[in-house]
């Protein structure tokens, strides 16, 4: 039982022992060559060069190829390149914003020069009509035959610029440049006595005559400011005719439908003139009236 393989106590082993020529195992190598065969010579050392203290000269070597260069080295020039684009882009971006601040300064600059045009534009009719000192007739006349007093103040500026004494090509008179022919027809019509063509030079006989005048071609116009102006400057007759050949209704012009180069300038003048003298006289930026220029309860002029 001692020598069973499964005895947990079993002998020890014996160590390994070393391999000697005479071993069993190999008895078969022989120590000795065979006869007739040479015996190996030991291969001939080579003499180790001494290592001069100089290393050689690379002057016939081949340059070795450029290395690489690695994927971190070309960061700076990515960085030159987006750098170069902002700044491109911040010049292009401040040049567009430098041409449109411009353009808006110049516009700016326009809009003023033009909103002081206009400012010396009506102040020149404001003081026109002041300095004159018709205002108080003018108001007095518009008054009694219930008129605009601003279209009356227009119709003067227009056709003598509060000038008294002025005289047209035609021997118009006075301060709303009123025909000798026409100042009969109307003093006639007032009823005035001893009437004589220079009493049109009176400044109170013109503007009465002048406000009646326009009152009379209101009633004939339905109060259209367009078509009283252009009936006190081309005649009623002409302006009936217009009507008739260019208006849908047949009754009513507008500007644009005046045929006559030199009443279609006059009216849009008078026009202008009335908006200011109306803007003023209503003591702000008051509306101008589309339709009716004239009070509409006005009982007819010389009726």
């Amino acid at each position: 039982m001692s020598d069973s393989p499964w005895n947990v106590k079993s002998r020890r082993r014996r160590a390994p022992q070393p391999i000697s020529p005479q071993s069993a195992q190999v008895k078969h190598v022989p120590l000795t060559p065979p006869a007739g065969e040479p015996a190996p010579t030991a291969a001939p050392q080579r003499k180790q060069r001494r290592l001069s203290k100089h290393p050689p000269q690379q002057a016939n070597r081949p340059a070795s190829p450029p290395k690489a260069k690695k994927a971190g080295q070309a960061i700076p020039k990515v960085c030159l390149g987006i750098v170069a684009a902002l700044l491109v882009f911040a010049i292009i971006t401040g040049n567009l914003l430098m041409q449109n601040q411009q353009k808006k300064d110049q516009l700016l600059a326009e809009r003023a020069a033009e909103a002081q045009r206009i400012l010396e534009h009506k102040q020149s009719h404001y003081r026109v009509r002041e300095r004159s000192g018709y205002h108080d007739l003018i108001k007095k006349y518009a008054a009694e035959y219930r008129i605009s007093a601003s279209f009356l103040s227009a119709i003067i500026k227009c056709e003598s610029s509060y000038d008294a004494l002025a005289v047209s090509r035609v021997n118009a008179r006075g301060l709303m440049q009123i025909m000798p022919d026409t100042g009969t027809w109307l003093a006639g019509r007032l009823s005035l006595k001893n009437y004589q063509p220079d009493a049109l030079f009176d400044p109170e006989t013109n503007i009465r005559f002048g406000a009646y005048y326009l009152a009379y071609l209101s009633d004939m116009f339905s109060g259209q400011p367009v078509m009283v102006a252009s009936a006190y400057h081309a005649g009623a007759n002409n302006v009936k005719h217009w009507a008739l050949a260019r208006a849908e209704d047949k009754k009513t012009i507008t500007l644009d439908m005046i045929p006559m180069d030199d009443t279609r300038s006059y009216v849009r003048k008078v026009m202008d003139a009335y908006a200011i003298y109306f803007e003023q006289d209503k003591g702000g930026t008051a509306t101008l009236p589309g339709a009716l220029l004239f009070d509409p309860q006005r009982t007819g002029a010389g009726r």
